[in-house]
């Protein structure tokens, strides 16, 4: 269950300000959602994998920059670019090798 704390300027509204609203979560219930939303990126994934008739992959970040041969900013200038997409599984990055292996061909 969520717990609810509300920021202590909840009631100070000057000129139509906004309120800022605190959610606190206990940790296990965080490790909880946060394996509800991996186990919903497999899912998807397997729904991707099925429309499109093909099979998606990803590599961790670390073995991505060591086959591209490139540091940590180029990659995040590459997704930001559209040439290599990432994505996350908690705080973890990981990128697609279909897109890995278009930057190595070209």
């Amino acid at each position: 269950m969520l717990k609810k704390e509300w920021h202590w300027m909840s009631d100070y509204k000057p000129n139509n300000a906004k309120t800022m609203n605190v959610v606190q979560i206990k940790l296990m219930e965080f490790e909880d959602l946060l394996d509800s939303v991996y186990r919903l990126e497999k899912r998807l994934d397997k729904i991707d994998e099925k429309l499109s008739g093909r099979s998606i992959e990803y590599v961790p970040l670390n073995q991505a920059l060591k086959t591209l041969g490139i540091s940590r900013k180029t990659s995040d200038n590459w997704h930001k670019q559209k040439i290599l997409s990432k994505k996350y599984i908690g705080a973890k990055v990981f990128y697609s090798t279909n897109d890995i292996k278009k930057i190595l061909e070209s």
